[in-house]
């Protein structure tokens, strides 16, 4: 068999020598030169994980009971971990964003549970000397900006008693902002577009020993907005790397194809989330 690098124009005759992990860090190391500043996208975050079925379909996948302990990596505002929290024994909740930690230190104290333990850290710096045993640890739309994922994936598996699971961008995560970049005729490797696809993730754990399945997690509704200027603020692209004309030109994009629905709210059947799940079992 031949593959074929297009930029590299190179030819590797067996696919084993195929190094998946440098090919993660390659389109990682683009997206670390300009780290998203979650901080500040907190508040945003937080109302766009409340707009489709991604927490329930999720849930629905995972193998979980009441006597289970869940490690959170990534855990945001919470989105995931206070639904966790009501079916499980203890959740063990850890971010790198104090903003994200605030509102979930928030949701607890509202809602009053007691279940879930908060850690401020760096994901890549987990390891099971730090937090311990876990029977199921999770990283939900987490791993995409994580460089040292091999070490990051040799930690989690170690921590994890029962289940790994891991969701990650699907093919079609960016279908309707990529037909913008394509109309003002901006690189598509745009760093805000520019993921490494869970197909590299599925071979550095195949490489690792580690038989990962493979599911797609369907989303069938749609983002929507209250205004134009709400769909252009929503947090998904990055307004300060655009020009003026960009700006305007994207207004004129938002407008000529969001449909308000029935409910009033401006929408695009192309704009919703894809995310793939990848678990194991130990």
């Amino acid at each position: 068999m031949c593959i074929k690098d297009i930029k590299k124009t190179e030819c590797i005759k067996n696919p084993e020598n195929i190094d998946w992990i440098n090919l993660w860090q390659k389109k990682v190391s683009k997206k670390r030169k300009k780290p998203k500043n979650w901080d500040k996208e907190a508040s945003k975050f937080s109302k766009r994980s409340k707009q489709d079925e991604y927490q329930e379909n999720l849930l629905s996948k995972m193998r979980i009971s009441k006597e289970d302990s869940v490690l959170d990596l990534g855990c945001g505002e919470g989105s995931i971990t206070i639904p966790l929290a009501n079916v499980v024994k203890k959740v063990t909740a850890v971010d790198s964003s104090e903003k994200m930690l605030e509102i979930l230190e928030s949701k607890c104290e509202k809602e009053k549970i007691t279940n879930i333990e908060i850690i401020k850290e760096n994901l890549e710096d987990i390891t099971l000397d730090h937090i311990g045993k876990h029977d199921i640890v999770l990283l939900s739309r987490s791993i995409n900006g994580i460089y040292k994922i091999k070490e990051t994936l040799t930690n989690i598996n170690n921590i994890a008693n029962k289940y790994v699971y891991i969701t990650l961008f699907g093919p079609s995560s960016w279908k309707f902002e990529k037909g913008f970049y394509e109309s003002i005729h901006k690189k598509l490797d745009e760093p805000r577009l520019d993921f490494a696809p869970y197909s590299y993730l599925f071979n550095i754990l195949v490489n690792m020993q580690i038989c990962p399945n493979v599911e797609n997690i369907e989303i069938k509704t749609s983002r929507s907005y209250d205004s134009i200027e709400d769909a252009m603020n929503n947090g998904r692209l990055d307004l300060d790397s655009f020009t003026k004309q960009e700006k305007d030109k994207l207004h004129d994009y938002l407008k000529k194809n969001l449909i308000k629905n029935k409910k009033g709210k401006l929408e695009h059947s192309d704009d919703k989330s894809d995310w793939i799940l990848i678990w194991w079992k130990k």
